[in-house]
């Protein structure tokens, strides 16, 4: 068994459906991680607490599809920051697109997950998530 964390996980969400960030929550509250979430509504407000307010979360959340600054802009940002380049990142979009999971992959340590389209599916959400902060080591017990 893995052990456990004694610090909670810090997650940056970037997302402008209030209602999947409650999902998000409540997904993450299936998984065992222990987790502090923050909230971004769009893409500017996101580059502004990733590079102004110098916040360094051990995962993004990011939808693709956000107003004024979409996703894709801000993973560029998230990317050229020597702060932030090595973050994981989660693209949690309700695109399926292959152009989008192809261009999620290019930027390492990234994770593609379609939005799903029923509750219970997104509940499991959160247990995909944790396995992958496992995999890549971020804030997670090994």
């Amino acid at each position: 068994m893995a052990p456990v964390a004694t610090e909670p996980v810090h997650i940056f969400i970037v997302e402008d459906n209030l209602g999947d960030v409650l999902l998000v929550r409540e997904a993450l509250k299936e998984s065992s991680l222990q987790f502090e979430l923050r909230h971004a509504a769009d893409g500017e407000e996101a580059i502004q607490a990733l590079s102004n307010d110098h916040i360094r979360p051990d995962l993004v959340l990011l939808d693709i599809n956000l107003p004024k600054r979409d996703g894709w802009e801000v993973l560029d940002e998230i990317r050229a920051n020597p702060d932030t380049r090595d973050v994981p990142v989660v693209v949690l979009s309700s695109s399926g697109s292959p152009e989008d999971r192809a261009r999620a992959s290019r930027n390492l340590p990234s994770m593609y997950i379609q939005k799903p389209s029923n509750l219970e599916d997104f509940l499991a959400v959160g247990k995909t998530i944790e396995e992958f902060l496992r995999e890549t080591g971020s804030g997670v017990g090994a």
